[in-house]
């Protein structure tokens, strides 16, 4: 049984995969994973990825005892990066392969992401780049109970200091972007072709929330990765 353990995006959490989970092929196990919140204030337990990282390793142990993909979109894909590096530089199993959406290259001074503490300033953004509809806009006492953790993740990624790497990372790396991102340019994703020794960038009919506005092409391609079917990024129709 292959295990595909999944990082959700900022502001998110593991329901997002739930539907995976239900599509899930057999010989594969789709772990949703969580990002810690405190149960005082509903606030990120941690606020850094140096902090982060290392207690999702810890976390997710278990899970990587058998054969294991790490999949993550946006900030999720960050983490998952981090969390192979960590792994390797600990000795520990690495995945069978690094998957990420809507994410762009770590070590490019690419992103838009800001520590955004005004409540109406991230709002916009968040309509801007399609993480929220227009109707739920109308009503933005609805969407204000949840900003702390999305304001908390931001502020994860925009804080974020790339160290870089002492040698290409050794496991598959698939890369998959929405060919209409808001927020992230071409370049961002091509960048990651520096990081790794086999690295495919697809580009997938989209925005930045290809997990939530899938229709299935992504979930299938990381299925097929995570079950070894050969050149598992070419079977998407990606747009080039």
């Amino acid at each position: 049984m292959t295990k595909l353990l999944c990082l959700h995006h900022a502001g998110g959490n593991a329901s997002v995969f739930r539907p995976w989970a239900q599509y899930a092929p057999a010989g594969l196990e789709v772990v949703p994973v969580g990002i810690p919140v405190r149960p005082d204030s509903g606030r990120r337990t941690h606020r850094t990825t140096d902090g982060l990282v290392p207690a999702l390793a810890a976390a997710l142990e278990p899970h990587m005892d058998d054969d294991y993909v790490l999949f993550g979109k946006s900030m999720g894909g960050l983490l998952a990066y981090l969390l192979t590096r960590h792994v390797r530089r600990h000795g520990g199993r690495l995945p069978k392969a690094l998957a990420v959406a809507a994410f762009g290259a770590p070590h490019l001074s690419w992103g838009t992401f800001t520590a955004e503490d005004d409540e109406d300033a991230l709002l916009a953004r968040l309509r801007a780049i399609g993480g929220i509809p227009d109707w739920l806009v109308a009503h933005p006492a609805w969407v204000r109970p949840f900003l702390g953790l999305l304001q908390d993740d931001t502020r994860l990624c925009a804080t974020y200091e790339h160290r870089p790497q002492e040698r290409p990372l050794s496991v598959p790396v698939r890369i998959f972007a929405g060919d209409g991102d808001p927020l992230v340019p071409r370049e961002a994703f091509e960048g990651w072709r520096e990081l790794g020794d086999d690295v495919e960038v697809s580009f997938l009919p989209g925005g930045h929330y290809l997990v939530s506005q899938d229709f299935g092409l992504l979930r299938q391609a990381v299925f097929s990765l995570a079950l070894h079917d050969p050149s598992p990024a070419c079977k998407v129709s990606a747009v080039n």
